[in-house]
């Protein structure tokens, strides 16, 4: 039997002598006031997560003109329809033939029905789009590494292409340092670990997992392996979606923390908040390929940073 607020267990002949009838009714109206608040408690936290959630899209290594560009975005289109995103982050290679080029073919008619739903764009350049200037024109991506924030998260695009570079470094050190968003998001092109063809970038990895670890990053997106991967390690998961329209790629190599990898055109639905980072891996007919909530991470920082 369940104590009362008063520390009684609900005996009304125990009642009745503490205060007889009066007593059972103040009781009875306080226990129906917690019975309530018990149950209104769960849609007002469901109400504040609604309000402190980021819901976003990925898409990698797509602008190729393909079929299969064109059913990954009808698929995004559909969700995006339905739940409607704040916008759409690539991972890089985002135009080819011409490289790097908006074109008709590449961009403008495999992506219309996502420009005719007003999407916003999110963009990592990709060594694909470094032969013109379109991810900085058509998506808005004027600069190689830059910042944003959006509700409880912050997000960090980097340049995968120069991992070496100081100035880089320090950029994504200060900005996570100073980041007050609990939710931290980092993306590039190039993954820093991955089981397919293309080699992990180490440079990228030296730079940049300390970092990671230190500031409490909890997700890493990136391409340019044309597969899906989910791989967790130190604490950090690190998702590649590069499905999103170019010819597929084998997963070759093994990788601590590897929980998947598949050859498989796709894009991402992700929703980011304090309470953890639900990602869904969606094929080019809806289906769930893979889903995951990621857990948020604490920064190990001092008080001295």
């Amino acid at each position: 039997m369940m104590p009362s607020p008063d520390g009684f267990r609900g005996d009304p002949g125990r009642l009745a002598a503490t205060g007889g009838a009066a007593s059972i009714r103040r009781m009875n109206r306080i226990a129906a006031l917690t019975l309530a608040a018990a149950v209104l408690a769960p849609v007002a936290i469901t109400s504040a997560q609604t309000q402190s959630s980021t819901h976003f899209l990925v898409v990698g290594d797509w602008g190729t003109g393909s079929t299969q560009q064109a059913d990954v975005a009808k698929a995004m289109c559909a969700s995006n329809a339905a739940n409607p995103a704040k916008f759409v982050m690539t991972v890089g290679d985002n135009f080819y033939s011409p490289d790097g080029v908006a074109t008709d073919g590449n961009y403008y008619r495999p992506m219309a029905c996502l420009l005719a739903q007003g999407i916003r764009w999110r963009a990592a350049w990709g060594n694909h789009d470094l032969g013109g200037n379109s991810t900085a024109t058509v998506l808005g991506a004027r600069k190689r590494y830059y910042t944003y924030a959006d509700g409880t998260t912050r997000f960090i695009m980097l340049d995968g292409n120069n991992p070496s570079s100081s100035a880089q470094r320090t950029f994504l050190e200060r900005t996570l340092k100073a980041a007050k968003e609990p939710v931290r998001i980092v993306a590039m092109h190039q993954p820093v670990y991955t089981a397919g063809l293309h080699s992990s970038s180490y440079e990228g990895r030296r730079a940049w997992e300390p970092l990671f670890k230190k500031y409490g990053v909890s997700l890493v997106l990136s391409g340019h392996n044309h597969n899906y991967e989910r791989i967790r390690t130190g604490g950090v998961t690190y998702i590649t979606s590069g499905g999103g329209g170019a010819g597929l790629y084998p997963c070759v190599r093994s990788q601590p923390g590897l929980v998947m990898c598949k050859p498989i055109n796709e894009f991402l639905e992700v929703d980011s908040s304090p309470a953890g980072i639900a990602v869904r891996a969606v094929g080019v007919k809806g289906d769930a390929i893979d889903q995951v909530t990621v857990p948020v991470r604490v920064a190990k920082v001092t008080a001295r940073g």
